[in-house]
């Protein structure tokens, strides 16, 4: 099958199912529901990696596909975060720490495509190596959060303290690598502008 610019494609269409899942999820962990909370993550994951298999194998790529995938998992973090910290499972500062550095950010690049328009190098906007490992990781940290507010191992409470650590040093170190990438893009866009 040939690749394919269409937005109505079955990866789309599980990308849609993490939209619809995602408040749900939110819902059911803030209400105290942790089992079906984490039952629902589970699927609105599961739909991640079945919407990246299909469009990989079946060559489904599409414009829309490529703005709704990462923004349901941004947006599955942001309820993940905020939920987490409403509920004591994450550390509210990790939370606003999180949000603000993807706020940050996103805020830095809308500002940059704006007045640079047309004169910047689209590879500048493309998720760095440390900004995917940062996604993992935060991610990860959400997912162990649930499950211990859920379960309750032995020692979950310890090794959600670490990883919740390296969660804030890599948000730290890709918001700065992020940062660094924008100031070289805007040089370049000004070198261009005076060249022109």
């Amino acid at each position: 099958m040939s690749g394919t610019s269409s937005n109505m494609t079955l990866a789309n269409v599980f990308t849609a199912a993490r939209f619809v899942l995602i408040p749900l999820f939110g819902f059911l962990w803030l209400r105290g529901q942790g089992v079906q909370a984490l039952v629902v993550f589970l699927i609105a994951v599961l739909t991640d990696i079945l919407d990246g298999f299909i469009a990989r194998y079946f060559h489904q790529f599409s414009r829309l596909g490529a703005i709704l995938d990462p923004a349901a998992d941004k947006v599955l973090l942001l309820v993940g975060y905020v939920v987490g910290a409403l509920v004591h499972a994450i550390p509210v500062w990790l939370a606003v720490f999180v949000i603000g550095r993807d706020v940050v950010v996103a805020i830095g690049a809308g500002l940059f495509a704006w007045v640079w328009r047309g004169r910047h190098d689209p590879e500048d906007w493309r998720p760095s190596r440390i900004g995917k490992y940062t996604m993992f990781i935060q991610s990860f940290a959400v997912a162990l959060a649930l499950f211990v507010d859920v379960v309750r191992p032995a020692g979950g409470r310890a090794w959600l303290q670490v990883i919740l650590m390296m969660t804030a040093m890599m948000t730290l170190c890709s918001g700065i690598q992020y940062v660094l990438i924008g100031l070289r893009a805007l040089g370049r866009g000004a070198a261009a502008k005076g060249a022109s």
